[in-house]
């Protein structure tokens, strides 16, 4: 049983606030009080530096308690001077990102890695080719009911395609997630080429945060939490700690890994991607380092059912740790109202894998990394779903389930 667990967690590329972090969290920890039963809250307030946030939880059941150290590992402030850039600058650098993933055939691994994250590559570049759609049609119907002829019915077409496509944008690209994704991909495309010093810098102090934790470990439990573009970073950071401490999980406590709506296949694809692919490979090498990483099939910003290491398809589930791969349903996860209300809403379904669960299922963010199991007990196949009683009890496992938890299921790395 896990009594003090300590938790880093790097995120995708959203500018989240220490503050609206630790609010979000409040309100999963809420959700997870009702569905399982259990008492749970923040325990403490937020310490806060340029490179980390951290703040106590704690969540107890009739027979156990288990207090947790939550650290976010920030790189917010970078995002935000992205996102300070402007509309033609970023329309511009969308250009170049776009052309070379195309060049380099990374859009086509992507096709077929998984179609839907093709999809999200391609949305904002839809949308835009869709507000100048809109803007060459009115652009038309000017030109003929004006009846401009000769030279100047193209150039009155095209400024009012260019300004009715550019009204659009900045009319929608903040309140649609435009613009936040057209960031994501010039950013994507500045990291995998080696443009980005700072984030490079970022990323050694992550390293060093990651070691000094475990050097100086008054906890049962390290886990290092990988959401989306973050799980690519976690790769980054733990090989550049193992690196300086080849020991690193050799010493200390339980070092473990979860990604969750992981792309990092979004770099280890492209031609220039090595190094994410060589630390992606270094962690999955360390054998006493813990691996899951959860798929879901509703989550179109991730890729399902797709080796984060070998880069190739897998049909079924794996435990062979290098790494685990379980698939869940983020409908089993919610309530029918709200998997109907959101069914259609990329990025919330995207960020369920950091919610709490309003229905008791495999996987639970909360009981990850608030709960009593440990990680390879809380992250087997059937998660907590037979563990905790209706009043949060930890309950004892039969010796069957335990057989069958570690069982390691039959790996599938062929290519479907």
């Amino acid at each position: 049983m896990i009594a003090r667990r300590h938790v880093f967690h790097i995120g995708g590329y959203d500018p989240i606030s220490p503050e609206q972090q630790l609010h979000r969290f409040a309100r999963s920890l809420s959700v997870f009080q009702r569905t399982w039963g259990v008492r749970a809250g923040i325990a403490s307030g937020i310490e806060a530096t340029p490179v980390s946030a951290s703040w106590e939880m704690e969540a107890s059941g009739p027979n156990w308690n288990t207090r947790t150290a939550y650290e976010m590992l920030r790189w917010d402030d970078l995002i935000l001077e992205d996102h300070a850039r402007g509309m033609w600058s970023r329309l511009g650098q969308s250009v170049v990102t776009l052309v070379d993933f195309v060049l380099t055939g990374t859009l086509f691994r992507f096709m077929y890695a998984s179609w839907k994250y093709a999809g999200f590559f391609l949305f904002p570049y839809l949308y835009v080719a869709g507000f100048a759609a809109c803007g060459a049609g009115i652009g038309y119907g000017l030109v003929r009911l004006t009846g401009v002829t000769g030279f100047a019915a193209p150039l009155l077409a095209a400024a009012v395609t260019v300004g009715v496509a550019a009204g659009l944008l900045r009319l929608l690209g903040w309140r649609w997630p435009i613009n936040h994704v057209f960031d994501d991909w010039i950013f994507s495309r500045e990291f995998v080429y080696g443009q980005r010093p700072r984030m490079d810098a970022r990323i050694d102090r992550f390293a060093e945060r990651i070691l000094d934790r475990v050097r100086n470990a008054d906890v049962d439990e390290i886990v290092i939490v990988g959401h989306c573009l973050g799980a690519a970073l976690v790769m980054d950071s733990v090989a550049r700690a193992l690196e300086r401490e080849p020991e690193l999980a050799r010493r200390g406590p339980s070092l473990c890994i979860l990604t969750v709506g992981a792309t990092i296949p979004k770099f280890s694809l492209h031609s220039h991607g090595g190094r994410i692919r060589q630390a992606t490979q270094a962690v999955a090498d360390e054998h006493r380092i813990r691996w899951t990483e959860y798929h879901a099939r509703d989550d179109a910003i991730s890729f399902y059912r797709f080796d984060p290491v070998t880069l190739k398809r897998v049909s079924r589930e794996r435990s062979d740790g290098r790494p685990n791969i379980r698939r869940v349903q983020l409908h089993d996860m919610m309530d029918k109202d709200s998997f109907r209300r959101h069914r259609f809403d990329f990025m919330v379904l995207h960020y369920k894998f950091l919610m709490g669960n309003s229905v008791r299922a495999n996987y639970d963010h909360c009981l990850i990394v608030c709960g009593p199991l440990p990680f390879e007990e809380i992250t087997a196949p059937r998660g907590g779903v037979d563990r905790f009683g209706e009043d949060g009890a930890l309950l004892k496992r039969a010796s069957s389930e335990a057989t069958a938890a570690a069982r390691p299921a039959d790996a599938a790395v062929g290519a479907a």
